[in-house]
């Protein structure tokens, strides 16, 4: 057994509560924040015209829907989140209604594909658990107009690929929840396989579930579809960016070939939460480190504390000599983050730690952003833009 694997689960780990009984929890706690609501409102408002603005864009305005999502997150943050009822797994619906309207538009093509369960070979070390078992999952390939290849065609020669992993804090979240992964592929006119990992909900699949996902995904991609390591474009945000860190650390311990591109929005990059809790702008960003915490708990109920001190779960505390793979496979980092998001701290110290191992990487600021402001809007245009770049 590895020795960051615990003998058994943390019972006290929080689990995801059935449908109804979460319904109940959220029925009342939404009543608490109706309270609390006009109280609030007219504190923020005073507290704002008394106290100067700490930057020119700390709206009134953004400081009221900052406020109000972590009143949100802390009133109802104790439970865990169980997925929508109306989110189906191997469906392409509810939320995916911009990739239907993009299709029926005829600017992709879209279809729900089948990872087989990885093979045990592949399961060793770090995501060698018992308890958790490698299963089938559903992945969403995206086909924009002028891909060399179309939908599950075999690799065209030089093609390249997308394997886009979201985020959600380990606790939700669905590949077509955001519009991030279509408008990417459409920019590049790359195809993009968006994979539908299992979330760390429950002692079925706390981790290592989420990384068995994503590698069974990747393995598609190499073996099925006969895409070459190099021409894989890694792209993820939060959750999604860490994940795709662990797998890339997971595919050296494997001694197999790395992604030639990791492209990381906001990558969440530290489960210790040190540089998030001393964090100077975490008044500013939606995130808190009380819901954090608890995802983290039921993620790693498996590993003991020593684990979140790892390169695996806290790629910013990587040691010297840690992403030495990645200069040597040549792989091209791209991070963007936010300058006023909780991670800001820590995304800094990822790409400093690669960069004293020599990695080829390229980290874009967006000086007023919060968290994943790169997936949409101006910074979003910024995030195309330079990977377009990139790829070039």
């Amino acid at each position: 057994m590895n020795r960051y694997v615990r003998s058994k689960p943390d019972l006290s780990a929080p689990n995801a509560p059935s449908q109804i009984n979460y319904r109940i929890i959220t029925n009342l706690t939404h009543l608490m924040y109706l309270i609390i609501l006009p109280f609030y409102l007219i504190y923020l408002t005073l507290y704002h015209i008394i106290t100067p603005k700490p930057f020119s864009s700390w709206t009134i305005d953004r400081r009221i829907s900052i406020n109000l999502s972590k009143l949100q997150q802390y009133l109802s943050g104790w439970w865990i989140p169980p997925p929508p009822i109306e989110w189906e797994d191997w469906k392409i619906s509810i939320p995916g209604e911009s990739y239907i309207k993009s299709k029926e538009r005829g600017e992709i093509d879209l279809k729900v594909v089948k990872f087989e369960p990885v093979k045990p070979d592949y399961i060793k070390g770090i995501i060698d658990v018992q308890n958790i078992k490698t299963i089938p999952r559903p992945g969403f390939l995206i086909s924009p107009i002028g891909s060399k290849g179309k939908l599950d065609d075999i690799s065209k020669i030089d093609e390249k690929v997308i394997l886009h992993i979201h985020g959600g804090g380990y606790i939700r979240g669905h590949p077509l929840w955001t519009t991030f992964p279509l408008e990417i592929s459409r920019s590049t006119k790359l195809r993009c396989l968006s994979v539908n990992y299992r979330k760390t909900l429950s002692e079925d699949t706390a981790f290592p579930a989420p990384i068995l996902d994503v590698l069974s995904a990747y393995l598609y991609l190499v073996q099925n579809l006969k895409f070459k390591s190099e021409n894989i474009i890694l792209l993820g945000e939060s959750a999604g960016a860490h994940l795709a860190l662990f797998l890339s650390q997971y595919l050296k311990d494997l001694y197999l070939s790395q992604p030639g591109y990791l492209f990381l929005s906001s990558p969440w990059s530290d489960f210790t939460l040190t540089y998030a809790i001393e964090q100077e702008h975490k008044a500013y960003c939606h995130s808190t480190t009380f819901r954090l915490s608890r995802a983290i708990r039921s993620a790693t109920r498996y590993y003991n504390l020593d684990f979140l001190n790892t390169g695996y779960a806290s790629p910013a505390k990587m040691s010297k000599g840690g992403w030495d793979y990645l200069r040597k496979e040549k792989v091209k980092v791209y991070m963007h983050y936010g300058g006023r998001e909780l991670f800001h701290d820590e995304i800094v110290a990822l790409g400093e730690g690669m960069k004293r191992d020599g990695v080829d990487v390229m980290m874009r600021l967006d000086p007023d952003g919060l968290h994943t402001s790169g997936i949409s809007g101006d910074a979003g245009e910024v995030f195309k833009k330079d990977i377009l770049e990139i790829l070039s």
